[in-house]
């Protein structure tokens, strides 16, 4: 059975509203659906979230150029992390990447595009 389109709108809206935080970290682990998340987290950030269209999601966040970091960074997790309670955490998104150090003279952005379909 095909999801609708208000369906598949709904779903954008939800995840949405959900994804509050980017944890960028320094585990460069292959990433899998059976992934728990962060393995070594960094900083977590808070992201800019916005909706494109009926089924397309713009995530982006970055570091900024005043944290400087020893090790470099290889993954990103985006997730949602309840306000009201710091243990309720779902990890949505993780992916790995070759090492990209982080001085004080660099700045690291991601950004993403999430298409959600049936």
């Amino acid at each position: 059975m095909p999801l609708l389109l208000e369906g598949t709108r709904f779903l954008v809206d939800q995840l949405a509203a959900r994804i509050n935080e980017v944890v960028f970290g320094f585990d460069g682990s292959l990433a899998t659906q059976d992934d728990g998340g962060a393995g070594q987290p960094g900083i977590v950030v808070t992201p800019t979230v916005r909706v494109i269209d009926d089924t397309s999601i713009f995530v982006e966040a970055s570091v900024p150029i005043t944290e400087v970091f020893t090790r470099p960074f290889r993954e990103v997790v985006l997730q949602y992390r309840n306000p009201s309670d710091d243990t309720d955490t779902t990890a949505i998104f993780r992916y790995a990447y070759n090492g990209i150090n982080k001085d004080s003279d660099t700045e690291i952005r991601f950004s993403a595009i999430i298409e959600v379909s049936e």
